[in-house]
């Protein structure tokens, strides 16, 4: 049997954009992103879209990005209480890549050190050993329920859906990613959808 490859050109490689989840699993709603990621694992995305589960160390992370340094964007997803919106709430935005203080930076690199999973921790991380591309977006889900299961609140099980379609879209149109809100961690200028 003859197999077929498909020739990536460099431009292709250049475009490619990686999705992944940075939550920590079997935390009920605080596991939302997984379940966006695992959902759109199932999906045809396109040889250009890779979709990771990226909740480990944060050096790692920036090691795994490193690996394939031609990201054009990356895009996390993540379920993470910022308290500034209802719970299933939906926000985007394009990090705008500022590291705060020194202090702080060194503070996320014990943290990363420890073994703690968190979005704003890896996003610095990443920043600080030159791993991410010049487009960083990201999705937050504001979660309800943090305790150890599986159940989501009704309302984070009824943004799963909207958030895969917002990834999709942040994915797929490079005018729609470019368009996002340009913000510091925390999403202060956020888009929501719903």
């Amino acid at each position: 049997m003859r197999v077929r490859c498909r020739r990536v050109t460099d431009a292709a490689v250049q475009r490619r954009v990686i999705v992944g989840a940075v939550d920590y699993p079997d935390l009920c709603d605080h596991s939302a992103g997984l379940l966006v990621c695992e959902r759109l694992m199932t999906r045809d995305l396109g040889l250009r879209v890779l979709v990771e589960d990226l909740s480990f160390n944060p050096v790692a992370v920036a090691q795994r990005l490193q690996d394939e340094p031609a990201w054009a964007r990356v895009i996390f997803v993540s379920a993470i209480a910022r308290g500034l919106n209802p719970p299933g709430s939906i926000t985007a935005y394009r990090w705008d890549g500022v590291l705060p203080d020194p202090e702080e930076v060194h503070r996320a690199v014990c943290d990363a050190v420890t073994g703690i999973i968190h979005l704003d921790n890896t996003l610095i991380v990443a920043r600080q050993f030159q791993a991410l591309p010049d487009m960083v977006c990201v999705v937050e889900i504001e979660p309800l329920e943090h305790e150890f299961g599986h159940e989501l609140s009704p309302a984070v099980a009824a943004a799963l859906e909207p958030a895969c379609r917002c990834v999709t879209r942040l994915a797929h149109d490079d005018a729609y990613a470019a368009r996002l809100p340009l913000s510091p961690l925390g999403g202060l200028a956020a888009m929501s959808f719903t």
